[in-house]
């Protein structure tokens, strides 16, 4: 039995993967988003409740459709949570708000075994209890390090960062880097309105420059079909193009709204 990577897979069949959120805790959101051609999902625990239970059961209803289930983590800091997550079956681990090459090295070294990272060898989902084929070989490259790239230390510290062996994704956090920049963010857009101001497109564009330069797979949230489609354009191979919740919140609004509107 062989452990595979869907969203390199995907990457390399289309140039890129495409994904969302899910911050519901549900593994029928999972399986609908797999259903209709996701490449991967990220589950969220950093804004949202999910425990690990729940997500073994999205973690299945995912795979069941070739679909890539990751987790955010709540703490950078956090790595024997990042290792838990990895072990019962994640396929990879994004912390937030990494601002600095030791946050990334940590993140590195709790989701990679040696002689990358400091990851304990374990029995559990992950390896599937021993049946994947010579799964502390394979493991390092299948389990994805995503570094969300979201505050100015983290801006002024990409080239340190993105040089961290092991790291396989720097995803670009609008949202908190807009705040922090100064920029009005409403929550409901995913910080997509304020992504053309001159100074967080520069930030972008940086970022964009320095994971290609290092052979890191460049990552951004996007909150419409349209921009999703201007980021892949523009290179970046690893975009979520919606967070289930707030689709859900707005399409829903929309479609009651529209009810009232013919009546």
């Amino acid at each position: 039995m062989e452990m595979r990577n869907f969203v390199k897979e995907k990457i390399a069949q289309n140039g890129y993967a495409l994904g969302a959120f899910v911050a519901s805790s549900s593994s029928m959101n999972c399986e609908i988003l797999g259903l209709n051609g996701l490449d991967f999902v990220m589950i969220d625990c950093e804004h949202a409740e999910t425990n690990s239970e729940s997500i073994v059961h999205m973690c299945r209803a995912s795979e069941l459709y070739g679909m890539a289930p990751l987790v955010r983590v709540y703490d950078p800091d956090d790595g024997p949570m990042m290792s838990r997550m990895l072990d019962v079956g994640v396929h990879g681990i994004m912390a937030p708000l990494v601002g600095t090459p030791a946050q990334a090295k940590n993140l590195v070294d709790f989701t990679k075994y040696a002689p990358l990272g400091k990851r304990g060898a374990n029995g559990g989902r992950g390896p599937r209890w021993g049946a994947y084929t010579n799964y502390i070989e394979v493991a390092n490259y299948n389990c994805l390090s995503i570094a969300q790239c979201e505050s100015l230390e983290g801006v002024r510290n990409i080239e340190e960062i993105a040089s961290t062996p092991g790291l396989d994704v720097i995803f670009i956090g609008t949202g908190d880097l807009s705040l922090e920049m100064g920029i009005s963010f409403r929550a409901d857009s995913s910080a997509n309105h304020s992504v053309e101001e001159p100074e967080i497109a520069a930030a972008i564009n940086e970022i964009l420059r320095v994971g290609q330069k290092h052979q890191v797979i460049p990552g951004i949230v996007t909150a419409s079909a349209e921009d999703a489609a201007r980021r892949i354009r523009q290179g970046f191979q690893f975009v979520t193009c919606m967070n289930d919740l707030g689709f859900f919140r707005s399409r829903s609004a929309q479609h009651i709204q529209r009810v009232r509107t013919l009546v």
